[in-house]
């Protein structure tokens, strides 16, 4: 069996999908060719489904939406934080978050943007970054 960073360098390898599904030009769906780029889909995925939304796992997922709702204080950003970083060690724990970047839209309190840097704990010099834009429910 070929290791995950074999697979990386191999051109006829798909390691996923991508999310949200779409048609692509090789496909019905667009699909991932490394580790680092399906890692970032599946933090996507987990963290934009809210818990109770999945059937069968009522656990998966995490309550970033939902705070967007609750009362604004000081630790809003920790909370979001501790969140994030919660989540990802139950569901996804080959993840390392490196940094964690919350911006929230001060015109639409509704809308906030997270920016998050992240590795694979195999592979922790390469990174990868991807944006959340999470809108309360």
């Amino acid at each position: 069996m070929a290791s995950a960073r074999e697979n990386d360098l191999n051109p006829d390898v798909y390691i996923g999908l991508e999310l949200p599904f779409a048609r692509s030009r090789t496909g019905l769906f667009g699909l991932t060719k490394t580790t680092l780029e399906q890692a970032g889909h599946n933090i996507k995925n987990l963290l934009l489904t809210a818990k109770g939304e999945r059937v069968m796992q009522p656990d998966f997922g995490s309550d970033l939406r939902a705070l967007l709702f609750e009362q604004t204080d000081e630790n809003i950003e920790e909370r979001i934080e501790e969140t994030i970083l919660e989540s990802i060690s139950t569901w996804l724990p080959y993840i390392s978050i490196q940094k964690i970047d919350i911006i929230q839209d001060e015109s639409n309190l509704n809308l906030m943007k997270v920016d998050l840097d992240f590795s694979l704990n195999y592979e922790p010099d390469r990174f990868n970054t991807i944006t959340l834009d999470i809108e309360g429910e």
